[in-house]
């Protein structure tokens, strides 16, 4: 069947509507030409997959990744940048209209200055016959020997992880995941595996690659798809990672969460800095290792920060005392429950939850407070939040950030006041 994709869909596939049925088709471009030809088909819609194209878009390009259309980590590398930028500034638009009925000016997505070797961590997944990223929508694991969104260090380490288990067949069936993060040259290993076993001599391996680098176990016998689980076993070389961001000195472990793009997380950050004033108080829900928290102390009168998991917590504990700084208290516990002992005192409330978002009652508990800053990495789940206070607030400005370059994710920062008086 032959059609035009007149549109994008939330994943980035092209959409085609042909007798008023929409056509799901992925790797499709808008406006092209195509030939398609039905997978699955439901009530309302059907995917299909791309046979041919007729006339190509301007906007596409060819992958230079040669696993593209087989690796389920990217999904944006046939669209130019340029295109892919204005495809997520649509996307989060169309998705709070279409769940807020707010008609609101999204800006355009801010560009990463890399688009190719920005992302500081990977898991990469193993069977006893494949190494790599899994398959889009699948647990087939697809075999790679590097990934091009990753920066040169994680892919020479993986590289060397390869070679090694060609040489210890015996330790395959073991391993599960290899995760690496690479920050400021200083490089963290961790070797996912059901059971441990010496692997000193590959720290020898790594050691002789690399100045600053550190190796753990982690025993994870788990049946679902968590990673970093389990026991931990630190074998040699540094423990962590010692960096500094906006003049805050802070350490990172394996564990630790930090942002994938460490030039997007800056911007977004210093942006967030702005919106904060000096004799503000200031609550950052969901503060993870405490970097944030850090930041905004450097400017705000004093921040609160709440975190439920307690080796995130510790993490925000010690950057605290590394730092020195006063202005501080770091929550340990829910933050539905801890919020009502310091709601009073708030002028602003910082928002970064998971994927899934904040949620009913968290939106409702804090609908009020004079200033909230939403970070959102998923559309869907900020725009039910933002449904939920929407009559109470004006939302002043949504910025987009492009933390994940080629694929079809983006940060939205989400600036709310209160159309009341506290």
């Amino acid at each position: 069947m032959q059609t035009t994709i007149i549109d994008y869909g939330m994943n980035a596939e092209g959409v085609a509507k042909v007798d008023n049925f929409i056509y799901f088709v992925p790797y499709a471009l808008k406006g092209e030409e195509v030939d398609i030809e039905v997978e699955k088909a439901f009530k309302n819609y059907a995917v299909a997959k791309l046979n041919s194209i007729i006339t190509l878009s301007p906007e596409r390009i060819s992958p230079p990744c040669p696993y593209f259309y087989q690796c389920g980590g990217c999904s944006l590398q046939h669209m130019q940048y340029a295109e892919q930028l204005k495809y997520k500034s649509m996307l989060v638009n169309k998705t709070i209209k279409k769940i807020t009925q707010l008609d609101i000016k999204v800006e355009n997505t801010t560009a990463s200055d890399k688009i190719f070797n920005y992302r500081n961590k990977a898991s990469f997944s193993f069977s006893t016959d494949k190494a790599g990223f899994y398959r889009p929508n699948s647990k087939e694991i697809i075999n790679i020997d590097h990934c091009m969104l990753l920066n040169d260090n994680i892919n020479k380490v993986y590289s060397l992880f390869l070679q090694y288990l060609k040489r210890n067949q015996s330790v395959r069936p073991n391993i599960k995941n290899l995760v690496v993060r690479n920050i400021d040259n200083q490089i963290l290993v961790g070797i996912v595996c059901k059971k441990q076993f010496d692997c000193h001599d590959f720290f020898d391996i790594l050691a002789k690659n690399f100045e600053q680098i550190g190796l753990y176990l982690i025993i994870n016998n788990r049946k679902d798809s968590v990673v970093l689980s389990g026991k931990s076993i630190h074998i040699a070389g540094i423990r962590q990672i010692k960096t500094k961001n906006f003049d805050i000195n802070y350490d990172l472990d394996l564990l630790s969460f930090h942002q994938t793009n460490i030039d997007i997380q800056n911007k977004l950050y210093s942006k967030i800095l702005e919106y904060v004033k000096e004799d503000d108080v200031v609550i950052n829900a969901y503060s993870g290792a405490g970097l944030l928290t850090a930041i905004l102390a450097s400017k705000a009168k004093f921040v609160y920060g709440v975190e439920i998991e307690k080796s995130s917590h510790k993490n925000a504990e010690e950057l605290k005392k590394l730092n020195g700084i006063k202005n501080i208290k770091n929550i340990l516990g829910d933050f539905n429950r801890e919020y009502n002992s310091i709601k009073q005192i708030a002028d602003v409330i910082i928002l970064d939850p998971s994927k899934k978002g904040c949620g009913k009652d968290t939106m409702r508990q804090i609908n009020g407070i004079n200033s909230i800053i939403y970070i959102s990495c998923n559309p869907i789940a900020l725009s039910k939040d933002l449904q939920i206070i929407k009559n109470n607030y004006i939302i002043e400005s949504i910025i987009l950030y492009d933390m994940f370059p080629n694929t079809n994710n983006v940060e939205s920062l989400v600036k709310l006041k209160f159309k009341g008086e506290k």
